[in-house]
C-alpha cells in the first residue's frame, strides 16, 4: 500500500500534523496485522511530518514505535534500523525537554548500536543519555514555575536533602563528564593532568619556596616542572621539597594524580578492549 493512499484527497492541502495523525493511525492497523516492515514506513512518515509540524513529542513517539516494528524482527539489518530509529526518537524527546524519555531511549539506543558492533554510534547514544540525565538532575533544583517548560515530571526535590542529593548528583555528572567524559573520552583526563602539572610548576617557580639539600631556593622553570611532575606522579625523590604554603599545593598535587591515572587507564582500557572485541 503507498503511503499517499491513506492520506484524504481533496482540494485544500491537508496540515502536517492532520497528516501525520492519519498515518500514525494507519501504521497502528497494519502493526496489529502483523505488517511491521510496512508500519515502519508509516511511522517514519509521520514522525517526519510530525517534525516538519513542529510537534517532537509526537514524532518521537512515532520514532520509537517505528524503532519497536524492527525489534520485532531478527537479523543484523533489523538491529541497524532499530538503532536508527530508537536515536531519532532520543532526539526529539530531548528537543521536546522530555528528559527523562530521551535518556531512556538514548540508553536503549547504545545498547542497539553495541549489538551491532557500532562503537562510535554506541558511545554517541551513551553521552548523549548521561546529557539528557544532567538536564533532568538541572531542571529538577530549578524553580517550580521553570519546570513546567519539562515534558515529563522533575525529580522530586521537596525536602532539603532531596535538594543536597540532587545537587550533589549534579556535581559529579560534571565532573564525570568534564573530566573523562563518564569514561568515553579518556584524553580528557591526560589534558586535564598536563594542566595541573604545568599550573603546579608555574607556581612552583613564582612562590621560591622549595628547599634544595636544606637551602630554600627559587627553582627556574625547569626544576619547577621537573619538580611538579615528581609531585604528581608520587615519585618523591626527595631532592626538592615543597617548604610553606607549597607544601599545600603539593599535596593537592599528588592526590589529584592519584585520582587522575586510575581514570585515564580505566577508560583507556574499556574503549580499545570493546574495540578489539
Amino acid at each position: 500500500m503507498k503511503i499517499e493512499s491513506v492520506l484524504p484527497k481533496a482540494a485544500a492541502p491537508v496540515p502536517a500534523a492532520e497528516r501525520a495523525a492519519l498515518l500514525e493511525k494507519e501504521a497502528c492497523r497494519l502493526r496489529t496485522e502483523g505488517r511491521t516492515e510496512q508500519a515502519c514506513q508509516h511511522y517514519d512518515q509521520a514522525a517526519k511530518l510530525y517534525q516538519e509540524a513542529g510537534s517532537p513529542s509526537k514524532a518521537a513517539t512515532c520514532y520509537a514505535s517505528a524503532a519497536d516494528c524492527w525489534n520485532v524482527r531478527t537479523g543484523r539489518q533489523s538491529f541497524r534500523n532499530a538503532a536508527a530509529r530508537t536515536e531519532s526518537a532520543a532526539v526529539q524527546a530531548f528537543l521536546a525537554r522530555d528528559y527523562r524519555t530521551a535518556r531512556d531511549l538514548f540508553g536503549d539506543g547504545a545498547i542497539l548500536y553495541r549489538k551491532e558492533g557500532d562503537d562510535v554510534k554506541r558511545s554517541y547514544c551513551y553521552l548523549r543519555a548521561k546529557d539528557a540525565h544532567l538536564r533532568l538532575l538541572w531542571h529538577s533544583l530549578l524553580p517550580d514555575p521553570k519546570r513546567k517548560a519539562m515534558t515529563c515530571p522533575a525529580l522530586p526535590t521537596g525536602s532539603w536533602k532531596e535538594k543536597v542529593a540532587v545537587g550533589g548528583s549534579l556535581l559529579l555528572h560534571v565532573a564525570s563528564r568534564a573530566l573523562w567524559g563518564h569514561g568515553e573520552r579518556p584524553f580528557r583526563t591526560l589534558v586535564f593532568a598536563a594542566g595541573i602539572i604545568l599550573v603546579s610548576a608555574v607556581l612552583y617557580r613564582w612562590s621560591g619556596q622549595v628547599v634544595y639539600d636544606g637551602f630554600p631556593m627559587s627553582a627556574d622553570f625547569g626544576e619547577a616542572l621537573y619538580f611538579s611532575v615528581n609531585t604528581f606522579t608520587t615519585l618523591g625523590y626527595g631532592d626538592l621539597v615543597p617548604l610553606g604554603w607549597t607544601r599545600m599545593l603539593a599535596g593537592a598535587e599528588a592526590l589529584s594524580g592519584m585520582l587522575l591515572a586510575p581514570l585515564f587507564m580505566i577508560a583507556l582500557a574499556r574503549r580499545y578492549l570493546r574495540i578489539d572485541r
